[in-house]
């Protein structure tokens, strides 16, 4: 492969960051002031301002604490201490700007496996990609996994080809940082131990620097992860209840989960979430890498592999769960574009820049989509307003829980109470709930589709009555649409009813309906 001069590398990997950057701050402040995700209404920003008062334990083991403690500096420096839009600005702006440089560690990851022609198609891919682009506009954790994950698939490849004690011990830190941000993602200790049986497999010899070598990189690992997730450890009992109820839920499938089997409905998320020509530049990669050296190859197909086969095992199955392989696709990914330029005589580098634009093209339009409509109002937004000029101030109203609790303080209005857990709100739904409300004077009903959508995809017989019953009830619904004009509506859907990917969308949230009970006496309080 002929050799590309850093410098002309280093001007187009500037250029692919600039993308990659303006991609992810655009429209960075969508939806406030309120954070619609639930996820990130609930996690990782309201733990990390929680511990200026309660203290450095968070409290909550579900999730690794990682970019908790990230948070928590970042609004300690900032001096924030409140939830609200500048302390989830803050949150997304960091995660966005590790988002960037997970491009470039990609573009590390690319070079030092082949070349630097490789890494920068390797990197453009995982500029444009829309999965890595849209969880960079949320403070949540799946992104910034992937910057350590970058940095340990690199050093394990130098742990097989010198293995310096420092490259243990990058190894190890790598994968110990990656796993304090995200449990999954420990299984990158896979790559590393394929790592250590191809240095022995060379060389017996090396048998006893090996095992020496994995009991560095594992201490590294266990001390990083300690000192990111201490009460993990100082709290074995209650972290190990959170966690265990967290990979029990992990087992069985939510309620309008698609009725299929995860490894097929992962192979589906990765055509969108990485793009279809860019899944099949990854496979011929790996073809193409195990023909020319399996053992390079088996470093970057090992984990993948595995990780899919382990996730797609699972109950339950979202598109961003995928996300700790994609730096490694990209990689191959940009291998195959390589080596099928190499078969040109003349114009390599054309050839390169336009098969590199081809895998990017599909990322690009599905970015500049999602992006243009994170830029208008959500209909939840729309709907308060609505509430606001014609609902009489005082007045009780029955909203479904798919809205933060932001939103329910600024409705200032009492709200029938929904028991938790919100996930078994469509299980609980009855026919005569509906004269409940008429005769507390809940004259308002409130319908999210993203509520409403997982009963009726489950089939359960209570939901479709309840909301026949509630359609047949109203005097007039008032409606909040996303989606465009002629468009039909998207089906229920765990990524694609919140990721807003389907080109029918033209505004961000659900379908918002607002029912008026007939027959109904408003109770003001």
């Amino acid at each position: 492969m002929s050799p590309l001069s850093r410098r002309s590398a280093a001007l187009a990997l500037g250029g692919i960051l600039l993308v990659a950057l303006a991609l992810r701050l655009w429209h960075i402040r969508h939806g406030m002031p309120f954070a619609y995700s639930a996820d990130e209404a609930e996690h990782f920003v309201p733990k990390a301002l929680g511990m200026f008062d309660g203290g450095l334990d968070p409290g909550y083991y579900e999730n690794p604490s990682g970019l908790t403690y990230l948070l928590y500096v970042l609004y300690a420096v900032s001096g924030i201490r409140e939830i609200g839009e500048s302390a989830f600005v803050t949150g997304r702006v960091a995660v966005a700007l590790i988002g960037t440089l997970v491009v470039a560690l990609t573009y590390w990851a690319g070079t030092r496996y082949y070349e630097r022609r490789v890494g920068l198609v390797a990197a453009a891919v995982m500029a444009v990609a829309f999965l890595p682009v849209f969880y960079s506009k949320h403070a949540l954790n799946d992104v910034v996994t992937l910057a350590p994950l970058a940095v340990a698939l690199v050093a394990c490849l130098l742990v097989y080809e010198r293995g310096w004690w420092t490259d243990w011990a990058l190894a190890g830190a790598g994968i110990g940082v990656a796993t304090a941000v995200k449990y999954t993602a420990g299984a990158m200790v896979l790559t590393l131990l394929v790592a250590a049986g191809l240095r022995i497999h060379r060389d017996r010899a090396e048998l006893r620097r090996v095992v020496l070598g994995l009991a560095l990189a594992g201490a590294v690992c266990v001390v990083l992860f300690a000192l990111l997730n201490p009460y993990a450890i100082l709290n074995p009992s209650e972290a190990r209840g959170q966690i265990g109820g967290q990979s029990a839920q992990a087992d069985t499938a939510k309620l309008g989960h698609d009725d299929t089997y995860g490894w097929l409905y992962y192979l589906g998320t990765l055509t969108w979430g990485f793009g279809w020509l860019p899944l099949l530049a990854a496979v011929a990669g790996a073809v193409l890498a195990i023909r020319r050296d399996w053992r390079i190859a088996l470093l970057l197909v090992a984990f993948p592999v595995c990780f899919y086969l382990y996730m797609g095992a699972q109950g339950r199955f979202f598109g961003r769960w995928l996300l700790p392989i994609y730096p490694a696709l990209c990689v191959l990914a940009g291998f195959a574009v390589v080596s099928a330029a190499e078969r040109l005589r003349a114009h390599r580098g054309f050839a390169i820049a336009g098969l590199a634009a081809l895998l990017c093209v599909q990322g690009v339009l599905a970015a500049v989509h999602v992006d243009t409509v994170l830029g208008r109002e959500d209909t939840r937004t729309e709907a308060l307003d609505w509430v606001d000029a014609n609902v009489p101030a005082g007045a009780r109203v029955v909203v479904e829980p798919f809205i933060p609790a932001e939103w329910r303080d600024a409705l200032d209005r009492p709200v029938w109470p929904v028991p938790r857990p919100f996930q078994a709100y469509e299980k609980r739904l009855r026919v005569r709930d509906i004269e409940r409300y008429r005769a507390g004077g809940y004259c308002w009903v409130i319908v999210g589709s993203t509520q409403k959508g997982r009963g009726l995809k489950a089939g359960l017989r209570s939901s479709r009555n309840y909301y026949r019953a509630l359609d047949e009830a109203s005097e007039d619904t008032q409606t909040f649409s996303p989606y465009a004009r002629g468009s039909e509506p998207v089906p229920f859907s765990y990524d694609a009813s919140f990721n807003y990917r389907p080109r029918a969308y033209e505004r961000p949230g659900p379908l918002v309906e607002i029912h008026r009970l007939r027959d109904c006496t408003p109770t003001v309080r």
